[in-house]
């Protein structure tokens, strides 16, 4: 008995020691994981996501997602991800895709208030379709080499076609690598029956200087070259998929004739002329809005004196082009041109202005509305008053939350009562500490108050702000630029884009760039390159149809009751991506299950 009992301990001892000395587990030569839309990994940060990829969208929308590869233990080549088309039961095929690598910038410097220590984010978007042409391995998609460890970010695009069946669709995500067995990661896509419409509800400008695309490509403005012009086409048409529309359309812009009238029928070699280009722009890429830039000195040399009398005809002839061509509710001034008055000078070359425009009206009415960046609440009676003569109010975040929510004056819906509109838009960031004052919830806010475009805050802040507009009867969203950064800046590796004069030296990552200059030197082809900052934004304007949508089949309390989940208002708010698509997710449930019962009230 005692030698059993012997035999026995020295057998469990054998195994445990067996046990202590057995190896980790070992690490697989490389990986692939889902993560979300607004989730974003440092080039070396241990990747918490899934291993399938599940998305919903809507007919005639775009829906991304992402996936992370990292190497393992060792350096891996040639590493390459393609993406198969989704395909449904019946055999329909959605497909493609566009399938980008996500390159990464360094933050030196954070931007003031960001959360976050300096590191490197990706954000440049490498199109996998271009790859070939690439002239180096860091300028073009795939393949890739990874060290040990090393994570490459992917972001996909899936664009579902209008007349797409509604159902589930499947697809693949295929990873190889040199010496390695090819990873999947499986791909579910539930499309919604229900279409998102093709123009935008949500009126969008963005800052599209001509001046600086062609400095940064030496192209010529005057119309004559071909190549030019479909450059600046190119990049006109980039931002209106992404459902932004360009404050400066090269080719549809209207100069003086001989006779001080529009030139409707200008030519732009290898396009056509300014009327054709307006139709492309509208009637086929669905610009939401369009605008003019005027100015003291242009079209006219004294527009407000001496040449009043030609300018208000020139005025009265391209609204009344516009109304034809564009539509009437379409047609404004630049957001920029009368750029946040502060001063009564300022204030009083704004009246003015709004007192010239409103002389120039169509017999029907159609006119060319006036914007000006600037709240309708005036806090300073001596710069005096704008009331009545701005046709469109462009107040800054910020604004709407200290007019309705902070003071609860609710000018803005005095403005609106009157038959003004109201946008909003974003810049730079704001003092946090005076903030702080006058928001309780200013401290759980701290790096996602009220949304700011910096590329080192937290993503949120890009897609959540239209998910507040329908509270203050926000009809449009402005942005200053979109491929702007100061001289001398290397875009390309390190994000301080925008640097400040006054006071000198604060640095304000991404701020005004949204859109890289690709070059042919570099890339093998001359055009715009995507941010994953723009990808949200345009995500954000779809967010804005669902509710939009909702609104519109009388489920206003529906979606209050939704966004009150985690985005009450500018001042009041949850930094929480997956509680945004989750709401996004009963949004797009409630729509498809109105059309259902739409299509069941329609067969009885």
């Amino acid at each position: 008995m005692v030698g059993h009992l012997m035999r026995c301990l020295w057998l469990v001892l054998i195994l445990a020691g067996l046990a202590g000395c057995s190896p980790e587990p070992q690490v697989p030569p490389l990986g692939v994981k889902a993560i979300g839309v607004l989730e974003r990994f440092a080039p070396f940060e241990t990747v918490q996501g899934q291993d399938a990829v599940v998305i919903s969208a809507a007919r005639n929308e775009y829906e991304g997602f992402q996936l992370v590869v990292t190497a393992g233990v060792n350096t891996v080549a040639d590493v390459s991800v393609a993406v198969s088309p989704l395909r449904n039961a019946q055999g329909a095929t959605i497909d493609g895709l566009q399938v980008f690598r996500e390159r990464y910038v360094n933050v030196s410097e954070p931007t003031p208030h960001s959360p976050y220590e300096p590191q490197a984010w990706p954000d440049i978007l490498l199109p996998a379709s271009e790859s070939a042409r690439a002239k180096t391995s860091g300028w073009r998609a795939f393949p890739q080499n990874l060290t040990a460890g090393e994570n490459m970010p992917v972001w996909v695009d899936v664009y579902v076609p209008a007349d797409a069946a509604a159902g589930q669709y499947t697809g693949t995500v295929h990873v190889t690598a040199a010496g390695h067995e090819s990873l999947t990661l499986p791909v579910s896509l539930t499309v919604w029956d229900f279409a998102l419409p093709e123009r935008s509800p949500l009126r969008t400008v963005f800052g599209t200087n001509g001046y600086r695309i062609a400095d940064i490509y030496g192209l010529d403005r005057s119309g004559a070259s071909a190549k030019d012009n479909l450059l600046f086409r190119r990049w006109n048409d980039f931002l209106l998929d992404h459902h932004l529309s360009p404050e400066s359309l090269e080719d549809a812009s209207l100069i003086p004739d001989a006779h001080g009238r529009p030139d409707f029928k200008r030519k732009f070699a290898g396009l056509g002329t300014v009327t054709e280009n307006m139709r492309h722009y509208i009637q086929e890429k669905h610009a939401s809005a369009y605008t003019y830039v005027f100015a003291d000195g242009y079209p006219f040399a004294d527009p407000l004196g001496k040449d009043r009398g030609k300018a208000q005809q020139f005025v009265r002839d391209y609204a009344a082009w516009c109304a034809e061509y564009a539509g009437a509710e379409r047609c404004y001034t630049d957001p920029s041109f009368v750029d946040e008055p502060d001063t009564p000078e300022a204030y009083g070359y704004a009246r003015q202005w709004g007192e010239f425009f409103d002389e120039t009206p169509q017999p029907k009415g159609e006119k060319i509305r006036f914007q000006v960046s600037e709240p309708p609440l005036n806090e300073s009676p001596a710069l005096g008053n704008l009331h009545g003569v701005v046709d469109v109010w462009i107040p800054k975040f910020y604004d709407l939350w200290r007019d309705v929510d902070h003071l609860q004056q609710n000018v803005v819906a005095e403005r609106l009562k009157a038959g003004e509109e109201v946008w909003a838009y974003t810049a730079l960031v704001l003092d946090f500490a005076a903030y702080q004052k006058l928001n309780p919830r200013a401290d759980a806010l701290n790096g996602s108050y009220p949304p700011v475009w910096q590329l080192d805050f937290p993503a949120i802040n890009y897609r959540i702000p239209t998910w507040f507009f329908h509270r203050y009867g926000v009809t449009g969203l402005g942005y200053w630029d979109t491929a702007s950064w100061f001289e001398g800046a290397d875009i390309w590796n390190d994000a301080a884009s925008f640097v400040s004069t006054d006071p000198p030296g604060i640095v304000f990552n991404g701020d005004g760039l949204l859109a890289y200059p690709g070059k042919r030197s570099q890339f093998g082809f001359d055009g715009p390159l995507a941010s994953l900052r723009l990808k949200w934004i345009r995500e954000s304007v779809e967010d804005y149809m669902y509710i939009d949508l909702l609104v519109q089949a009388g489920e206003g309390e529906f979606v209050r009751q939704q966004l009150d989940r985690f985005a009450r208002n500018f001042g009041d708010w949850d930094n929480n991506p997956a509680l945004l698509m989750q709401v996004r997710q009963a949004l797009g449930e409630r729509l498809a299950s109105l059309q259902a019962n739409n299509r069941m009230g329609q067969a009885g």
